[in-house]
């Protein structure tokens, strides 16, 4: 999701820069200021850079030519300090039995909802990588 500090109501592309992945769609987000774009065969551990092209608001004026963005990504960091190591597997195993939410998704690894062993699994399997 980008957010802008004024409301946008399109954009001409947006696309994959750097890293690998495929964008499979882009639209207005839920708010004003927001653009959601989602992607596909995003790979980790890795940094990817997704670039918005012609942002226009209500008016169809350009507010933004271009507006890279660089994300990191790391299946298995729930901590976000970089690296998979024990920090991620305790604080994934105590939430084990959570249904997913805003405070813990970045626990829930394999997308089911819930916390639960299968995202330890991916935990341990990870356990190890780092990005810089």
């Amino acid at each position: 999701m980008f957010t802008f500090p004024n409301p946008v109501a399109s954009a001409d592309s947006a696309s994959v820069t750097s890293g690998t992945g495929v964008v499979s769609s882009f639209s207005p987000g839920a708010s004003p200021n927001e653009y959601n774009v989602n992607l596909v065969g995003v790979v980790s551990p890795q940094y990817i850079t997704i670039t918005l092209d012609g942002v226009r608001d209500a008016a169809g004026n350009v507010t933004a030519p271009s507006v890279p963005v660089t994300m990191g990504v790391l299946i298995g960091d729930s901590n976000a300090d970089r690296s998979v190591n024990s920090g991620d597997a305790l604080q994934t195993r105590n939430r084990s039995g959570q249904p997913a939410d805003a405070t813990n998704f970045r626990s829930d690894f394999n997308l089911d909802g819930t916390i639960n062993s299968g995202d330890a699994t991916v935990v341990r399997s990870r356990s190890g990588q780092s990005i810089p």
